[in-house]
C-alpha cells in the first residue's frame, strides 16, 4: 500500500509504502523505516508480552515452543551449503544482468550474500530476497544511482520484503552506506530527456554549489538533479518540460516546482554561467 503526503528523513523520496504485516512505513529508493508500528500497537503487544511472562508456562505450551525452535532450526540454511550458495549466486547474476550491473557489483554482492549465510540470516524460502538485498546493498555500497524499488522490479520478491531483509542486512553485517548524491542521477536523466551538453553542465555547476550551502539534506537526489536540469535549460532556453523531468526521476511536478524555487533562492544560477 501506497503513502500519501509523507517524505523519507534520510534521501527526501515520496515513494514510501506501508507494511501491513509490520504497520512499518519504508521508502521504497532507500528502505529506511520512516515510522515505527504506531504507539497503540506498540501498547498492546507490551500488554501481551506482560500478560505472558506473569503466567506459568505448561508443559505442553513449552514442548509447542521447543518444536518451534527445531523447526526454526531447520529452515535455516547451513552457512557452507553449496547447493544454496550457487541457487544466490544464479539469482544474484539475473539480477546483476537485468540492471545492466559491472561485475564489481555483482562479486561485492556475492560476498556480502556469504556473509548473511554463514551468519545464518538466510532461512529456506528467502534465497531470492536476501539475493536481491544483497545486491541492492552491493549498490548503495559503491555509490551506484539504484533504488530499492528499481531493484525489485526485477527480483520475484516484493519491495517490502527486500526492504525488511536489506534493513538485517545493514544491522547484522554492520555494512555502511553513504547518502545518495543527486549528480549521480544528472546524466541518465539529461541524456534520456534528450537534454544538451552544455544544459547538463550548466545543472551540475548548480548541484555542486546547492550541496556546499547543505540545502541537498532530506531532499531526493533524482528529483534535485531533474529540478536543476530544469532551472539550467529555462536559463538558455532550451525545451524542456516539468512533467517529462517528473516522468523520468519518478518524483511529482508539485516537489519538482518546489525545488526549482528553492535552487532559485539559494543559487545565483546566472553567475555561475559567467563563471564557467
Amino acid at each position: 500500500m501506497s503513502v500519501e503526503n509523507e517524505i523519507c528523513d534520510h534521501c527526501g523520496s515520496e515513494d514510501l509504502i506501508e507494511d501491513e504485516e509490520t504497520g512499518e512505513i519504508i521508502c521504497a529508493e532507500c528502505g529506511l523505516v520512516v515510522s515505527e508500528v504506531s504507539l497503540i500497537g506498540r501498547d498492546f503487544i507490551e500488554e501481551e508480552s506482560q500478560i505472558i511472562n506473569s503466567r506459568t508456562i505448561s508443559p505442553r505450551a513449552k514442548r509447542k515452543m521447543d518444536r518451534l525452535m527445531v523447526l526454526d532450526h531447520r529452515l535455516r540454511v547451513d552457512a557452507q551449503d553449496p547447493y544454496v550458495l550457487r541457487l544466490a549466486g544464479k539469482e544474484i547474476r539475473r539480477l546483476i544482468q537485468s540492471l545492466h550491473l559491472s561485475d564489481f557489483v555483482e562479486k561485492s554482492a556475492e560476498s556480502i550474500y556469504r556473509r548473511a549465510q554463514k551468519d545464518g540470516l538466510v532461512i529456506r524460502g528467502t534465497i531470492n530476497g536476501f539475493a536481491a538485498a544483497s545486491v541492492y546493498a552491493a549498490c548503495r555500497v559503491q555509490g551506484i544511482p539504484r533504488t530499492l524499488r528499481e531493484v525489485s522490479e526485477v527480483s520475484p520478491d516484493n519491495v517490502k520484503d527486500i526492504a525488511r531483509m536489506y534493513r538485517i542486512l545493514l544491522s547484522e553485517l554492520n555494512i555502511s552506506v553513504e547518502l545518495d548524491n543527486p549528480l549521480k542521477h544528472l546524466t541518465r536523466i539529461a541524456q534520456e530527456a534528450g537534454i544538451s551538453l552544455r544544459a547538463e553542465r550548466i545543472a551540475g555547476d548548480t548541484l555542486m554549489e546547492v550541496m556546499k550551502k547543505g540545502h541537498h539534506t532530506g531532499k531526493n537526489p533524482k528529483g534535485l538533479a531533474a529540478s536543476a536540469l530544469y532551472v539550467a535549460c529555462k536559463e538558455i532556453d532550451e525545451k524542456c518540460t516539468q512533467e517529462e523531468l517528473s516522468e523520468l526521476s519518478g518524483v511529482s511536478t508539485v516537489t519538482i516546482r518546489k525545488r526549482v524555487k528553492g535552487i532559485r533562492e539559494v543559487v545565483e544560477v546566472n553567475r555561475l554561467m559567467e563563471e564557467s
